[in-house]
């Protein structure tokens, strides 16, 4: 629940009322998804620090100001009079989705679940997934009742009311001990992180997920524009792109049944999956059936790539000093994820819809290829942790 309503107040609220803020000060809708990339991008350095204080103090302390920060943030948002004060705000909310969004959650569920971990992350991906359906349609009712100022206070009393006594009272003080020993890394060992984060196996990881997401958000996000141009309807369009979400959840429920998220043949389907169906938009954007289809398919690798991402960290180098290695492992991704539907708007505006496809393609080609490498590339056993000996 947590997830959810994290998600749906930090997350989409903003996206789902940037119309009617725009209407209301005057400030374009451009200026507005700035202040929401400006806070994704200050939310992935951020959480660099925020895995480590993760790591040392425990994720209650950490997820519980957190929260309480992120519920600030949208008040000031909700009384911003100026667009620098607005996007200052925004930024301080950035700051809250450090420490209570998808990373410090899967530090959570890595580091207390153990071999429960896969099918905890796939639960709480596909409630969070819910939280877009969920949330967009009260921050819009809000907004036609109260304004939008009024709506983001409102959202910020529900977050700090239900999510902060959740944080505060549900999850565990410190980490879990095996032997005597803090599993998490309180003791933090910035040895082991950087010749970890500096490894050829973790950059290519991270390079692969990285490509992988630019991709498929850079064309997902910015679907209804490029089907439009191949000649579609709008609402035709529209209907591909609602799909996306189903494929997303469709491709998260997948490895509730699988035997791992990140086994070579997951990610080789997962990598394959992506570049198909980018490609695949090349020749088939114009029909509705073929731009259905593939919406899902690139719904499903959108969704298990998510985790992946949650994944791969701990089953490599297990949950010692987990959250500081999640930290910087996300970063980049976090960062693409901003930026690409810029990128593929600009792609879109600067060349057609076949050339965006196969642009996005060659990305998602190059980031599956180095995902790969990643994940068979041998194991160094000077990282190898306790956490493996104890499965």
């Amino acid at each position: 629940m947590s997830q959810v309503i994290s998600w749906g107040t930090l997350y989409y609220a903003l996206p789902a009322t940037s119309t009617a803020i725009a209407r209301d000060t005057g400030w374009s809708v451009v200026l507005i998804t700035t202040a929401f990339s400006a806070g994704l991008i200050l939310s992935a350095a951020a959480g660099i620090p925020v895995g480590r204080l993760l790591d040392r103090a425990g994720p209650r302390l950490a997820m519980t100001v957190g929260t309480v920060a992120g519920a600030v943030g949208l008040v000031a948002v909700a009384v911003a009079p100026s667009f620098p004060l607005f996007i200052s705000a925004w930024c301080v909310v950035g700051l809250g989705q450090s420490a209570t969004l998808y990373q410090a959650a899967f530090t959570v569920i890595n580091t207390t679940f153990g071999a429960r971990r896969g099918t905890a992350l796939t639960v709480v991906t596909l409630a969070a997934g819910l939280a877009s359906t969920i949330f967009a349609p009260i921050a819009v009712a809000l907004t036609h009742a109260l304004g939008w100022r009024g709506s983001f206070l409102i959202l910020a009393g529900i977050l700090l009311v239900t999510v902060a006594p959740i944080h505060a009272t549900l999850l565990p003080r410190r980490w879990p001990h095996i032997d005597g020993v803090p599993e998490a890394g309180a003791r933090a060992d910035p040895f082991r992180v950087r010749r970890i984060a500096r490894s050829r196996p973790f950059l290519l990881l991270q390079v692969g997920v990285t490509g992988l997401a630019l991709a498929l958000y850079a064309l997902t996000i910015n679907l209804v524009p490029l089907l439009t141009s191949a000649g579609l309807a709008a609402a035709a369009a529209a209907t591909a792109f609602g799909l996306v979400g189903v494929g997303q959840v469709a491709g998260r429920a997948f490895f509730a049944f699988g035997r791992g998220t990140t086994t070579v043949p997951a990610v080789t389907a997962v990598a394959a999956v992506a570049v198909i169906a980018l490609a695949g938009f090349a020749a088939g954007a114009g029909a509705l059936p073929a731009a259905i289809g593939l919406a899902v398919l690139a719904g499903a690798a959108r969704g298990s790539l998510t985790l992946i991402q949650a994944s791969v960290v701990v089953d490599r180098w297990g949950t010692a000093n987990t959250g500081h290695l999640t930290g910087i492992f996300a970063a980049p991704v976090t960062i693409a994820t901003a930026i690409a539907p810029a990128v593929g708007a600009a792609l879109l505006h600067a060349t057609d819809a076949t050339t965006t496809a196969l642009l996005c393609a060659a990305v998602a080609a190059i980031g599956g290829g180095a995902l790969l490498l990643g994940t068979t590339t041998h194991r160094d056993p000077r990282v190898a942790t306790r956490h493996r000996t104890h499965q």
